[in-house]
């Protein structure tokens, strides 16, 4: 008997004994044993698979943020590669260019970039801009009655409105040829600058002249103070720009700009323009001026022909 189990049950019907030899009690045991080992292995397995999934999930939630922001990222680098491009047109356009639409975009802003500095060369050399801060004309080129003699008579330049010692600067670069007190031709204070290839600017009725004779000035430096000297009816400055010893309308070249480049071509009939850009041009680098001379020979035709 040492080797089963009895098990009695009672009831309302009786008294029930069964025997069980002692291996199936070995048998149940270490099967419940495995089960429960198993159950534990399984919820381990389920764990850790939980923890991976939730790994890959916060991964997938990253790598889609990511994703997501790489998309508006190259959408914005496209809005602005489009910008980009349109301000290049813009570029081109404005300064005359005509490049191929399929050329790379790196190309066509190397030779913006290259255009753009031979047009600053040219704005550097040949007289620009106003020479004070301009609030309007008083009294135009051409011929008019003297305000002071009354007698009729061509008048070489444009009369600048301005009060007294207002800054006047050079609107281009050169040497000063004359500075000083200029009595006989009723100018008073006057600044004479040698702007080279012909050009000459006059600066007239001065109140101060802050340059000397045989100094060299560039674009944009101060020479002096507006005022009332020489014949003069009340402070301003009498702009003069001359090519040659030929008295030119200095209200076109006030006014010309990088935005109305071309402008002046057409305003200004007097001056020999597509040899002199070239000539100006030819001091750049080869590349450079040969593109400039080009363009410039191509647009100052178009304007002959207009």
């Amino acid at each position: 008997m040492e080797h089963k189990i009895n098990i009695t049950i009672e009831d309302a019907k009786g008294v029930k004994e069964f025997s069980f030899h002692k291996r199936v009690k070995h048998f149940a045991f270490y099967t419940i044993a495995a089960v429960v080992i198993l159950l534990i292995f399984s919820a381990y397995v389920v764990l850790s698979l939980s923890k991976e999934l939730g790994t890959i999930e916060a991964k997938k939630d990253l790598l889609e943020a990511q994703n997501s922001l790489m998309g508006q990222t190259i959408k914005s680098r496209e809005h602005e590669l489009k910008l980009l491009d349109e301000r290049l047109i813009g570029i081109e356009e404005l300064i005359g260019m005509d490049v191929d639409d399929n050329a790379p975009l790196s190309k066509r802003v190397d030779v913006a970039r290259l255009t753009s500095r031979e047009r600053r060369l040219i704005f550097e050399i040949i007289p620009n801009g106003s020479p004070i801060e301009y609030h309007g004309i008083t009294s135009k080129f051409g011929y008019r009655k003297h305000p002071i003699t009354g007698k009729r008579e061509k008048h070489k330049g444009s009369d600048m409105r301005a009060k007294i010692f207002t800054e006047v600067y050079a609107t281009a670069n050169g040497v000063v040829e004359y500075a000083g007190y200029h009595r006989r031709s009723g100018y008073g204070r006057l600044i004479i600058i040698d702007n080279a290839y012909g050009f000459k600017t006059y600066f007239a009725h001065l109140g101060k002249v802050k340059v000397k004779h045989a100094q060299v000035v560039q674009k944009g430096d101060l020479i002096g103070l507006t005022g009332n000297t020489g014949r003069s009816n009340g402070p301003h400055l009498h702009y003069e720009i001359r090519f040659m010893q030929q008295a030119l309308n200095p209200y076109w070249f006030i006014k010309w700009t990088m935005n109305n480049y071309e402008e002046i071509f057409t305003k200004e009939k007097h001056i020999p323009w597509a040899p002199l850009l070239s000539l100006i041009t030819s001091y750049l680098p080869e590349e450079s001026s040969q593109k400039c001379v080009q363009d410039n020979e191509n647009n100052l035709s178009v304007m002959t022909d207009r």
